[in-house]
């Protein structure tokens, strides 16, 4: 999964986020403090739109399956 990145330096943290019912794209919702070592807890209610432009889909994940997912460097750009 490749995330956009603005600063010079490479950014590898890791985030939480569920696929996209409609396109099946990453959608990160909050910054895993725990690197991946612990289990994910969904929030109670989670109501997020896909961040693609083509699809902007909305729906409620409250029951889904939350993953972890790792920014990894833009190709082309220099950490």
């Amino acid at each position: 999964m490749h995330i956009s990145q603005s600063s010079k330096s490479a950014d590898t943290r890791w985030y939480l986020g569920v696929h996209c019912r409609k396109c099946k794209t990453p959608i990160l919702f909050g910054l895993d403090r725990s690197e991946g070592q612990v289990q994910s807890v969904a929030p109670r209610k989670l109501l997020l739109t896909c961040g693609q432009p083509e699809c902007r889909h909305q729906a409620d994940y409250s029951e889904s399956r939350v993953d972890r997912f790792q920014r990894t460097p833009e190709p082309g750009k220099r950490s």
